[in-house]
């Protein structure tokens, strides 16, 4: 006869193998799916896995891989619990560029994907991602970050860094060794003189430009380099104290450097101190002042160098047939020969007392002056 205990162990035992076999039914019963989240709503989410989707009434993270536990009912599943899961389907790899414009994209050359969803890496830089396609857009599950490109390719970002030079109708970088054109935002300028660093879209066209999409793609640096004006080179800050020799459309010639000051404004023998900064063809005032004017000149009428300034009164007026004149001016026992050229503009008097400012020369082996413009001679001590 068997006993009461026996019996008992064994119906506890049938008791729980039951219980055991149902949950293994139960969890067996179960549809089972993995698939990045695409799309999220108060009320509903939609995942893929690549190939096939599945909708459920749940919000859950965009971007996010997920295992859903449920019962599928088409294409939709009632869940009974979801996990954040690593994927088990396959992923396309794509390499491009980060880039934020109306959106986010991977730029690769000849082609602009379209993320599902914004990443926390930096404009610019190089991604290489994995994920899926779901419609026309790209839904990174896993990605390393690169660095941002310092080299020209078409279409592409480029990070570069260098000396405004122009600003206005076209901004022009000096990078140390060429020209390169900024398209800034509309209503956005920067300073000549100053270092920048620039991110945007590279472009060839006469010379390599750079489309600048945001005023957060530009850091300015500080200014260029400065130097003394003999040393500064082009895309650097020269200073200098230097006399004015000539004036032209061109600008200001000084006697201290080859290249003619632009955005300021002296006469013929003043002196400026000046920093500007040097350019290919001109020297652009960034801050000039006039320190010693003209008028404080000595009498050079009996010899000097650079430019002087002559005083005297008007021995004789000789001109020519084609407009051109000379006068000879003495005071005391010197005298000089001014060069009067039609388009001076000038007529003198003997015996009229004169001021001139300009340059010594030789005319027919004889002292002469070189005087640039009309603004250059005055009636009397001036």
């Amino acid at each position: 006869m068997v006993g009461k205990g026996f019996v008992s162990v064994l119906l506890l035992f049938l008791f729980l193998a039951s219980l055991a076999y149902l949950h293994t039914v139960s969890v067996s019963s179960q549809d089972v799916f993995t698939g990045v989240c695409v799309y999220s709503s108060s009320s509903f989410s939609v995942l893929s896995n690549g190939s096939s989707e599945i909708t459920v009434g749940k919000e859950l993270e965009v971007g996010r891989v997920y295992t859903l536990f449920g019962r599928l009912r088409g294409s939709r599943m009632d869940v009974s619990r979801v996990e954040r899961s690593s994927p088990d389907f396959p992923l396309e790899k794509v390499e491009g560029f980060y880039w934020v414009s109306g959106g986010c994209y991977l730029l690769t050359e000849g082609a602009r994907i379209k993320l599902g969803f914004c990443l926390n890496v930096s404009k610019g830089s190089m991604l290489s991602a994995r994920g899926i396609f779901h419609g026309r857009k790209f839904y990174p599950v896993e990605y390393r970050q690169g660095r941002v490109s310092s080299s020209f390719r078409e279409g592409l970002p480029v990070v570069v860094e260098g000396v405004v030079m122009y600003s206005g109708k076209r901004t022009i970088l000096w990078n140390g060794t060429s020209e390169i054109v900024l398209y800034l935002p509309h209503g956005f300028k920067l300073t000549p003189g100053k270092r920048v660093r620039v991110l945007g879209l590279a472009r060839f066209y006469s010379i390599p430009s750079l489309l600048v999409g945001s005023k957060g793609d530009v850091h300015v640096l500080g200014y260029a380099t400065e130097r003394p004006i003999g040393s500064a080179k082009v895309g650097e800050i020269g200073r200098g104290l230097c006399r004015v020799i000539s004036r032209n459309g061109k600008g200001l010639k000084l006697d201290c450097f080859d290249k003619p000051l632009i955005g300021f404004m002296a006469r013929v023998g003043d002196e400026v101190a000046f920093r500007a900064l040097v350019r290919r063809g001109s020297l652009l005032c960034l801050s000039c002042e006039v320190v010693g004017h003209r008028e404080d000149l000595p009498n050079s009428i009996c010899g000097g160098e650079g430019v002087v300034r002559v005083y005297g009164g008007v021995e004789w007026v000789k001109v020519y047939r084609n407009g051109f004149g000379l006068a000879n001016v003495s005071f005391d026992d010197c005298w000089i020969l001014l060069k009067l050229r039609k388009s001076l503009k000038v007529s003198l008097r003997a015996n009229e007392t004169v001021t001139a400012y300009g340059r010594f020369t030789l005319y027919r082996g004889m002292p002469a002056l070189e005087i640039d413009s009309g603004e250059d001679i005055c009636s009397g001590k001036c």
